[in-house]
């Protein structure tokens, strides 16, 4: 598996690079946005590790842009920043995890089995078509009532979710380890603040996607 590595530090490049090959992973490492862009170009990324301070551009600059050009591409952000607001913006902006500096190299050779068993997921087809919703896990893409819904990595991860599991209601706690991978240690309001963008898109069908009060989130179709 291939790992691109986006960290202007060399000594932590270094570090990671060391770490990732005994795992048998094929680590490359660069040390400015646009560098990661140019190795991006290639096609051979599996997964991306983010520092979000970065020489020439923010690292929330970059997965904006990966969101438009990379969104299949999943991100692990690794950063000094630890404000509770930064992490939700990274998720926000499409990042997977979120690793705060320093950390044990075996926890995040554990986040990136993680991530990429999520990304390995079928659930018996790559296409899903439930009331007036088409999901495509291959493009991915969703089309509610036969019009585009343009949506984050993870707004689509989750409908993704809620259509291949129709008549089930996941709790908050659900979707941040099945959409996020990630332990909030009780923080869930990212995944109501995400609900209600998601929904506003949606509009004249957030219904379809339905608040079970005291529990969590399911369609309703």
């Amino acid at each position: 598996m291939n790992i691109l590595i986006i960290e202007d530090d060399p000594s932590i490049q270094v570090l990671l690079k060391l770490s990732l090959e005994v795992e048998g992973y094929q680590p490359k490492a660069v040390g400015s946005v646009a560098a990661g862009l140019t190795e991006l170009e290639s096609g051979h990324t599996d997964i991306i590790l983010l520092d979000l301070m970065l020489p020439d551009r923010s690292g929330f600059e970059l997965l904006q842009i990966l969101q438009r050009q990379y969104k299949t591409v999943p991100v692990i952000v690794l950063t000094a920043k630890n404000e509770m607001n930064d992490k939700i913006l990274g998720f926000q902006l499409g990042a997977d995890d979120y690793l705060t500096k320093p950390f044990e190299t075996r926890e995040l050779i554990e986040r990136i089995k993680a991530v990429m068993r999520r990304m390995k997921v079928v659930v018996s087809t790559e296409v899903i078509q439930i009331g007036p919703i088409e999901i495509d896990k291959r493009e991915r893409s969703c089309k509610i009532a036969g019009q585009l819904l343009k949506t984050t990595s993870k707004e689509f991860d989750f409908m993704w979710l809620l259509c291949a599991n129709p008549k089930k209601v996941y709790t908050r706690e659900d979707l941040l380890d099945q959409v996020w991978g990630y332990d909030y240690y009780g923080h869930t309001r990212s995944v109501d603040m995400m609900v209600n963008r998601l929904r506003e898109k949606m509009r004249p069908n957030e219904h379809l996607v339905a608040t079970v009060h005291g529990s969590g989130y399911k369609l309703e179709v």
